[in-house]
């Protein structure tokens, strides 16, 4: 029978840091992982599951906060498990694999109007127009 991990969140994501996260260009992967584990009150990560990560976007959509973000989240600690399983610090699957992200509807392209655009273009460095 293997041995029971018994790390927790915070410790996963630091190894994460340390590893790979210190050479990401994107520099916010890191303090929204932290911010994360606080708000899912830093579990085990043996007790991080998709019920766990379920009822923390329910609160997060329930602040306000829209599904985009909490899709950017997800995809953050997702990928974090995903990056660990391959070091080969994390033995056991990806406790978010099985969670689908929410739908987003794609926007609607739109465009400047000729009033838009010539405002935008005489604009100057510090943002007044210009006639």
């Amino acid at each position: 029978m293997p041995k029971k991990d018994t790390r927790r969140l915070s410790e996963l994501i630091e190894i994460w840091q340390s590893h790979h996260g210190i050479n990401l260009r994107h520099r916010s992967t890191y303090p929204t992982l932290i911010r994360m584990c606080q708000a899912l009150g830093n579990p085990g990560a043996e007790n991080l599951n998709t019920e766990h990560f379920a009822a923390y976007r329910t609160t997060r959509i329930a602040q306000g906060v829209t599904p985009n973000t909490v899709n950017r989240e997800h995809a953050y600690l997702r990928a974090m498990f995903n990056e660990l399983i391959r070091l080969g610090t994390w033995k056991s699957e990806n406790p978010l694999a099985r969670i689908r992200q929410f739908k987003i509807p794609e926007r609607e392209i739109s465009f400047l109007n000729n009033d838009q655009m010539t405002a935008l273009l005489c604009q100057d460095s510090l943002g007044y127009i210009r006639v």
